[in-house]
């Protein structure tokens, strides 16, 4: 009970920084993720046991230059394309049971794109057209915390068949069901409630951030698991570092931008 207090305040108070932050400024919000991004950053380079800050100061600099809408498009989806293929072959080597990439040079590719990448286009998500400022990033987090939730709950009041024993034994088949459900719920309630977009697009969401939030958590289980410790950090309280809570964000965010991007497109 006390593990499930802690990690319920702590889960509340960080959701209220980034539900505070999108509502105060869009400038507000881009600093909120750019802070949190860099210290999941830090987190998983100490985990990979590889210190460069060159990745930093490369996000620093796309960060700044986003906000001023001076990145130049060729740049903007030669990073998302580079983003979605490091995150595909992550995937890769998850579901093939592969050791992942470990040499230098390998090590520093992840820095840029897994970590800096996604971090990136959860910025992005926030000049995509809404209903107003941050709609669609926040229907995002929103989506992933209701999905992770109800999976953790699901999974802890009656999960029994384990999902991915070689590397995560506490996360079910019953848990990923449970939260999958509730957050496809949400999905098409919001068909009903939204009329300025497409209908499709929120269900379609909705199935989209139930799979890849799942795998970019089996995905940092993944690199915990191989460098033998329980969590990234240790700076949030019940649940590790911050690179242990965004690890489904960050998987997420290319995937959601590249979706919204092209129904802007079939629209």
């Amino acid at each position: 009970m006390k593990e499930f207090f802690v990690r319920s305040v702590s889960g509340l108070l960080y959701v209220a920084l980034i539900v505070f932050s999108a509502y105060w400024s869009n400038l507000t919000l881009l600093i909120v993720v750019f802070v949190f991004s860099s210290l999941a950053l830090f987190e998983f380079q100490k985990l990979i046991h590889h210190k460069s800050p060159i990745s930093f100061v490369v996000f620093g600099i796309l960060a700044f230059q986003f906000y001023n809408e001076q990145v130049p498009p060729a740049i903007h989806y030669f990073l998302l394309g580079l983003t979605l293929t490091t995150s595909l072959y992550l995937t890769y080597c998850l579901f093939k049971e592969k050791k992942l990439p470990s040499a230098p040079y390998q090590k520093s590719a992840l820095s840029f794109f897994y970590l800096v990448g996604s971090g990136y286009f959860i910025l992005a998500t926030t000049k995509l057209s809404g209903l107003e400022d941050n709609y669609f990033t926040l229907l995002m987090y929103l989506l992933i915390w209701t999905n992770n939730s109800f999976a953790y709950l699901f999974g802890k009041n009656w999960g029994k068949n384990v999902l991915f024993p070689s590397i995560s034994p506490k996360k079910t088949w019953e848990g990923f069901w449970g939260g999958g459900l509730v957050c496809l719920a949400i999905g098409l309630v919001l068909m009903f409630f939204t009329t300025d977009f497409p209908k499709w697009i929120f269900p379609l969401l909705a199935i989209v951030i139930i799979t890849t939030a799942t795998i970019g958590d089996l995905i940092q289980s993944k690199f915990k698991r191989e460098a033998k410790v329980k969590d990234s950090g240790s700076l949030i309280p019940g649940h590790g570092g911050f690179f242990d809570r965004m690890d489904s964000v960050l998987y997420t965010a290319p995937f959601v931008y590249l979706v919204l991007k092209l129904s802007e497109y079939v629209s």
